[in-house]
């Protein structure tokens, strides 16, 4: 509990997390920003758009994505080399096992990921809501999620950064995986950002794992629109948590190994 505690107040009650929020809600403007230009209460098409509509499609089809999972996900990701390198691994490890700070590193990293995110995307709104754009246009009834998107647009919302958030995540528990074996900071953090970009370039769109299938909240299965949408979203969380909990059961496996050859 302490190393969870302490864990916590290093990631999230902190300036770097405020900064990482702060910098991927200037990278999600940056990637809407003729958008936004366009349908604010200034723009020549005011309120054509909501901006609900416009996140959809920043985070379905702009690859400033990428740049959102390097800074999220890539920052959290050198977590480990920088206990290990500040040797607070060493001291942590006289007050519990490698167990209970596998799970608070990876309980923390993910808790931090989500909440950013949302937190991200709900600033995004509000900026928007207040600068003329309406939550929601009609365009989004035409979409997978369709009339439920469009009766609860906040909901739906949290339920874009989720899953963003979570496979975000995945991708970070990679990264963390690969530190353990290779505990350099750089090489850690790249492994985050190029997992996704595999992940998003060669998983075929029409597959079940398709992550951009997931990301742009479209169902992967074979049913397509018959699929029920309580199911969908469930896969969608389930498939990328599984991915980071095999990520952490090896990274305990390899931490263990480290710890009996004197590495630690």
């Amino acid at each position: 509990m302490n190393c969870l505690r302490m864990d916590l107040r290093r990631s999230i009650f902190c300036k770097k997390f405020v900064f990482i929020v702060m910098a991927t809600l200037l990278v999600l403007f940056a990637s809407t920003w003729n958008e936004f230009q366009s349908y604010t209460w200034w723009g020549d098409s005011t309120g054509m758009q909501g901006c609900v509509n416009i996140l959809y499609n920043s985070l379905a089809y702009d690859k400033f994505k990428v740049v959102i999972v390097f800074l999220f996900g890539g920052i959290y990701t050198g977590s480990y080399c920088s206990d290990e390198n500040s040797r607070y691994l060493r001291s942590i490890l006289n007050r519990t096992n490698l167990l209970s700070y596998t799970i608070s590193r990876f309980l923390v990293n993910f808790i931090a990921i989500m909440l950013g995110m949302i937190i991200v995307i709900g600033l995004y709104l509000v900026v928007s809501v207040c600068a003329g754009l309406p939550l929601m246009s009609l365009g989004m009834k035409d979409l997978y999620y369709g009339s439920f998107s469009w009766n609860h647009p906040m909901i739906y919302s949290i339920m874009m950064a989720l899953q963003f958030g979570v496979i975000t995540a995945a991708c970070s528990g990679t990264g963390l995986l690969l530190s353990a074996y290779q505990p350099n900071l750089f090489v850690a953090v790249g492994m985050c950002g190029l997992t996704f970009y595999a992940a998003a370039s060669y998983i075929p769109y029409s597959s079940i794992f398709s992550v951009l299938g997931l990301i742009s909240m479209m169902p992967t299965f074979s049913a397509g629109t018959a699929t029920p949408h309580t199911l969908m979203f469930l896969w969608g969380m389930l498939y990328p948590l599984t991915v980071y909990a095999f990520c952490a059961f090896f990274f305990a496996r390899r931490l263990e190994w480290r710890k009996k050859h004197g590495l630690i």
